[in-house]
């Protein structure tokens, strides 16, 4: 109805409210979104600082672990000593990025660990990190840095491996020669990195092992399983074991055997140790070992022919550089009959052979085995070469054997066995490895 001259009250105030609420519309949705934008900013900084935080965790993550791993293997290193642990891990964590003291980051190396599953077992290193970080977009809501932090646990236990080639460039520094094959249960290491650092010729072949790790790469194509090339190195992983102590002169000075007849020997030093016998029927030449450490100071420790037996004794291969007492490798030829067997316990527990670090060169200790010889234990020849051969013994008859050396060669068949149940006091392996557990 319209309306020409005055209009009712009514109805010009219904149309100023209802322009009025139109008016006001524009504004209540600037503001609106003003309120969601600044909520999803708030969703995209939180966002991209929890992935900034992420990444950086992950980073420090690995410089925890990598601290724990070389405390631990420092520990390995020193035979459980600690004097080194803390500034091993210190050293490992700046390495990776996290220096203690440095723009606000902590580390803290407890052994043993003062928290969760492994606290206070000495044979385990914690690592733990902390470190404030500023935040990128949520410090506009007041949220200027935000700590983080990480913790790793890595300790000492027995490893599944019993061979090792420790030379870190040599070609051939496990070598299977003409028909030689290996069985093993357990693992194969070898730790250089050349291109041939395995090599099995011919018909050898390694017909079994629980792994094969090398650092470099391999020549043949008999290995079960394939082995894993181009792998860290292991260190030696009897590097913190202390050599036996002696003094001289020699109680045993160069005994030579000759021939027929039975043959007791006492622990002690020795210039040289030579035994030239007759096995077969009846032993014509009986040699025993009593139980103890034998150190032969010069000379070597050949064995060639007869029947020898000893329990619990470890030889100890050692001299001087020139001279009477010059250092010799050790030799096992012929037709050696008998059993030697490593300590159970103390401080050469499951050592056989021992040879001086201090020595190397291309002498190659020599174990060629019959199947009447039976060696349990480990032969450590660190720094100089092995060769090794002989049908199923002189190792398939033992419990356990475990070859290191600086190089190996195998010119024959061998089988390696893994039971330490017979060692004390819990029938662990001698040889240890370092692995994260927490």
């Amino acid at each position: 109805m319209k309306c020409f001259r005055r209009c009712p009250a009514s109805m010009i105030t219904t149309r100023a409210r209802g322009r009025d609420g139109r008016d006001g519309e524009p504004g209540q949705v600037l503001a609106m979104m003003a309120i969601a934008l600044l909520g999803m900013c708030a969703l995209v900084g939180l966002a991209a600082d929890t992935g900034f935080f992420f990444d950086y965790r992950r980073r420090m993550q690995s410089g925890a672990d990598g601290a724990a791993l070389a405390g631990a293997e420092q520990l390995l290193r020193d035979a459980m000593r600690d004097t080194n642990v803390h500034s091993a891990a210190i050293t490992a964590a700046t390495s990776n990025g996290f220096t203690d003291g440095a723009d606000g980051a902590h580390v803290t190396v407890n052994h043993p660990p003062l928290g969760g599953f492994y606290t206070g077992n000495d044979a385990f290193v914690e690592a733990i990190i902390t470190q404030p970080r500023p935040t990128i977009f949520m410090g506009t809501l007041g949220f200027q840095s935000e700590m983080v932090s990480t913790r790793a646990v890595a300790g000492i236990k027995d490893s599944g491996n019993c061979i090792y080639a420790l030379n870190p460039t040599a070609p051939k520094a496990i070598n299977l020669n003409g028909g030689a094959n290996i069985n093993a249960n357990c693992g194969i290491v070898d730790d250089s990195n050349n291109s041939d650092a395995l090599d099995a010729s011919g018909s050898a072949c390694i017909t079994r092992a629980t792994s094969i790790a090398v650092a470099g790469n391999v020549s043949g194509a008999c290995f079960t399983p394939a082995p894993k090339t181009s792998v860290p190195r292991e260190p030696d992983p009897l590097a913190g074991l202390a050599a036996p102590t002696f003094s001289l002169p020699c109680n045993y000075p160069d005994p030579h055997i000759n021939g027929v007849g039975t043959y007791t020997f006492y622990p002690g030093v020795y210039c040289g140790l030579t035994i030239h016998g007759q096995g077969g029927a009846g032993c014509p030449t009986n040699v025993t070992f009593q139980p103890g450490t034998y150190v032969i100071y010069g000379g070597g420790l050949t064995m060639n022919g007869g029947c020898i037996n000893g329990t619990g004794v470890t030889f100890y291969n050692t001299g001087t550089t020139s001279g009477t007492n010059k250092y010799q490798p050790v030799s096992i030829n012929g037709n050696v009959q008998g059993a030697l067997y490593a300590p159970t316990s103390g401080p050469m527990r499951a050592i056989l052979f021992f040879q001086d670090r201090a020595f190397s060169g291309s002498q190659a200790n020599v174990v060629n085995g019959s199947t009447g010889l039976t060696l349990q234990g480990t032969l450590y020849f660190p720094t100089a070469p092995l060769t090794f051969a002989g049908g199923q013994a002189p190792t398939g008859a033992a419990a356990y054997s475990i070859l290191i050396a600086d190089t190996i060669t195998f010119t024959g068949s061998s089988s390696f066995n893994d039971d330490f149940s017979g060692l004390i006091p819990d029938g662990s392996s001698p040889i240890k490895a370092v692995a994260l557990a927490e």
